[in-house]
């Protein structure tokens, strides 16, 4: 690391480049390398027509999700003391005042800026490097404790008056569906792997507004340390990687507070919602158990729905960046258009992930609820889409789920999923619809001047602290 002011030499990466060890193990590593013309071949062969029902009455509403974070120096002279914002914004649109949106070829910027009134955002702020909350004696139970209050606060709710409304009591609903032994059953209550600060465990935590403590320490334990983020807090760096990942774990919890409000309300309105969720409907790091209890939690949720013959709820992963996005630009002019493939796992490790040996019983099998879809749309579009596996479970009785995720067949929302984006696209973004366009916009922290002035906040907020 560099000194303030020190300037690196203009000539320091001499020796990297002539050294012949490093050269070499460039050329022994495998990656993403831009395909042969079989290669080529291969998944164009693979890509099949549109189905021919395309004609399915679509929801008459959107509901999109994106979040944006920032981490903050509360004082220039002090950069490695830092604090953590996140921003989720949801989205609300009709898809009736969407068609008018349309001037023609273009949106009308008037009407877009109508849907300012529609959307809401949650925003929640985290102590990171060298800042501790109220008495806690370091970081990481900073922290833990003022997350979970975030996650129970009225802002979260419904109903204010209701606490069983509360994102955080979300979140007991899908730690008690957890496969195996840390599941419950039982709504009100979930399971804690071990106690962060004596690390006995699994301990058990009541859906309860009053503070909890391991019974073999005594210290505090909160019901959202079962999402394990407190193991990656460090007190003395940067916490951006935890504050990401907090970001990405709210992304997925939030369409599921939505869904399980209507659920609870009034079943049949989930018909005509439609969500779409920013990037992959994966869970990654620690929190990765979450994606087995969504799977069981949206095939419960179809289930109930189908009392009332109706259609599992429309849920839509869009990515922008990632393996099979930057595969598709390697290739992208040679896809057909009007064509769809579903992304199998031979294809997928052969040639999107340099011809590695697969991992486990099938990709993504430890973190994704969804299946990566391939879609060239009739004007030359191409999107990287899922929509959730119609399984509860990827241990499937004397059936292989390596198989069955790829038929097109078993996914009853492909069409109508389908139709949504072909409708939404925009021409704002590169392959990008407007739900998600439009909740990025409403939600993105712009380094500069959002971000600048989140510092200057933070900055001034801690001063007045002290001085008070």
């Amino acid at each position: 690391m560099p000194y303030q002011n020190e300037y690196a030499s203009k000539t320091s990466h001499v020796d990297i480049l002539n050294n012949p060890d490093i050269k070499r193990m460039l050329g022994e590593c495998s990656y993403l390398k831009l395909p042969s013309d079989d290669e080529v071949k291969k998944l164009v062969d693979q890509f099949i027509d549109l189905p021919t029902d395309l004609n399915e009455p679509l929801p008459e509403f959107i509901i999109a999700i994106d979040g944006s974070n920032h981490e903050v120096s509360i004082d220039d002279k002090l950069p490695s003391t830092k604090f953590g914002f996140v921003k989720v914004g949801v989205v609300l649109i009709s898809l009736k005042e969407f068609g008018d949106l349309k001037d023609g070829k273009f949106i009308d910027p008037f009407r877009v800026a109508s849907l300012r009134k529609k959307n809401t955002s949650l925003s929640f702020f985290i102590p990171s490097a060298n800042i501790t909350w109220k008495n806690k004696s370091n970081v990481r139970d900073s922290f833990r404790a003022i997350f979970d209050q975030q996650l129970y606060d009225e802002r979260t709710r419904f109903d204010p008056k209701d606490p069983q409304t509360s994102l955080r009591s979300t979140l007991f609903t899908l730690a008690s569906l957890r496969p195996g032994e840390m599941g419950t059953s039982d709504e009100g209550s979930l399971k804690i792997h071990k106690c962060p600060t004596c690390g006995d465990g699994p301990i058990t935590v009541k859906d309860t507004p009053d503070q909890q403590f391991c019974p073999h320490c005594g210290k505090e334990i909160y019901p959202s340390d079962c999402l394990r983020l407190w193991e990656e807090v460090n007190d003395y760096q940067s916490n951006q990687i935890v504050i990401s990942r907090m970001m990405m774990i709210l992304e997925h919890i939030i369409p599921v507070h939505y869904i399980r409000f209507f659920l609870n309300k009034s079943p049949l309105l989930l018909t005509n919602i439609a969500f779409f969720v920013d990037g992959p409907l994966a869970m990654f790091g620690n929190a990765a158990w979450i994606h087995r209890s969504l799977m069981i939690f949206l095939e419960n949720a179809r289930r109930k729905l189908s009392r009332f013959n109706a259609k599992p709820i429309l849920m839509i992963g869009l990515q922008k960046t990632g393996q099979v996005v930057d595969y598709i630009n390697l290739i992208d002019r040679f896809l057909p258009n009007n064509k769809i493939y579903c992304v199998d796992d031979d294809f997928r490790y052969k040639f999107m992930l340099g011809d590695r040996d697969p991992a486990g019983k099938t990709f993504g099998y430890e973190t994704y609820y969804g299946q990566d879809f391939i879609y060239k749309t009739s004007n030359g579009k191409t999107f990287d889409f899922l929509i959730p596996y119609p399984f509860p479970s990827k241990d499937l009785s004397n059936l292989d789920f390596k198989l069955e995720k790829t038929k097109l067949g078993n996914y009853e929302n492909l069409n109508r999923a389908i139709t949504l984006i072909t409708k939404l696209q925009s021409d704002l973004y590169e392959n990008a619809v407007i739900p998600i366009a439009l909740a990025h916009h409403f939600t993105a922290i712009s380094f500069e001047p959002g971000g600048r002035v989140l510092d200057v906040f933070a900055q001034q907020a801690m001063r007045g602290n002290n001085n008070g």
